[in-house]
């Protein structure tokens, strides 16, 4: 099995450099890059100059129980993201354990990317879907195919849908077994913002 390891890397990556793999992953770590340093800049712009976020999410947390909010945070997660999961990172920051809410948040998210690659492969049995969503963004199911897991890993940390790639991924029919562990990049994401936004380790 050890010696197997190596092999499949090596394959892995001949075929990144024949299909222009590194070039997809090198420009998207410079999103990555720019995209975490426009946060930290919208979230201090925002928190100094148009409106203070603690109470912000202090008002927000009055009208939803912390049930209630991570059940429309993992809704979320499951559909579109609209919530972004750093503004849950600010109100985590405020709990009594934001390290144990922090990991709580990041494993709702892992578990609706789940969900969401599911509900993926359930669509792509509709006859609508395929015609309407598969085919006409044929280009992104080609990106997924040939580079399937880069594509998810960017997803899981950078502002790109998550849920939407999830999904996309089920109606792909990409290897759950690879999925349920390069997801696990997921946690990374609420691990680097928590640590550089709010100082949550």
């Amino acid at each position: 099995m050890p010696k197997r390891i190596p092999q499949h890397l090596k394959a892995y990556h001949l075929l990144l450099v024949r299909t222009g793999g590194y070039t997809f992953l090198r420009s998207n770590l410079l999103k990555l890059g720019a995209s975490i340093l426009i946060i930290l800049g919208l979230f201090y712009l925002i928190d100094g100059y148009i409106i203070n976020i603690d109470d912000a999410m202090a008002w927000v947390t009055k009208i939803l129980s912390p049930a209630g909010l991570m059940g429309l945070f993992f809704l979320s997660e499951v559909s579109f993201g609209v919530i972004t999961p750093e503004l849950l990172i600010v109100w985590a920051d405020e709990t009594l354990k934001p390290n144990w809410m922090l990991a709580l948040l990041a494993t709702l998210s892992y578990t609706a990317g789940i969900v969401s690659y599911f509900i993926g492969q359930f669509w792509s049995t509709r006859k609508i879907v395929r015609e309407r969503i598969l085919e006409r963004n044929a280009t992104s199911m080609d990106q997924l195919r040939r580079f399937g897991g880069l594509l998810i890993i960017l997803a899981a940390l950078t502002p790109l849908p998550y849920p939407i790639v999830c999904q996309l991924s089920g109606m792909n029919k990409y290897p759950f077994k690879y999925f349920v562990w390069i997801t696990l990049v997921r946690f990374l994401r609420f691990g680097l913002y928590g640590a550089l936004l709010f100082s949550a380790f």
